[in-house]
């Protein structure tokens, strides 16, 4: 991946999980019936976890030079950015006392509905890239036999 697009990538989630985070806590006020007031501080909270939430992203952006990810790094760094996208949102969440043994599983049920469809949607999206850039290549390849097929 490149900067440019981590960057656009990275943008997009983070407006989509601050917007997630703020749905899902007035949700759940509303289902519990609670009329708990958040303070300018919370709500500053939320940008802050979706930014460092987004930040291991930058693991796969790719040097220029290198062609080719080898297989440990295709298995290894979903892995790693999992570890520690999962480490940091759930630091924070610590860190800053929403987060306790009571509401644990919901906040992980949370984590990962947001997390698995935004990878996924990622690896569609470089899929279809990746066909995108084979069919192209193939186009080339076929018109430049084509016209050596033509000479005598």
């Amino acid at each position: 991946m490149k900067l440019k697009n981590a960057i656009k990538f990275m943008a997009l989630l983070f407006c989509i999980l601050t917007t997630a985070q703020v749905l899902f806590v007035g949700a759940i006020n509303m289902y519990m019936d609670n009329s708990m007031t958040m303070t300018m501080q919370d709500l500053l909270r939320f940008p802050l976890i979706s930014f460092a939430a987004v930040l291991p992203t930058l693991i796969f952006v790719r040097n220029k030079a290198k062609n080719r990810s080898s297989r440990i790094e295709t298995f290894l760094f979903p892995i790693l950015h999992f570890t520690l996208t999962a480490g940091i949102v759930f630091g924070l969440l610590i860190y800053f006392g929403w987060m306790d043994a009571s509401n644990a599983i919901i906040m992980v049920a949370f984590f990962l509905a947001i997390y698995v469809p935004a990878y996924a949607i990622q690896e569609i999206r470089d899929r279809k890239l990746a066909k995108r850039l084979n069919e192209k290549i193939d186009a080339f390849h076929n018109s430049e036999n084509a016209t050596r097929a033509d000479e005598p």
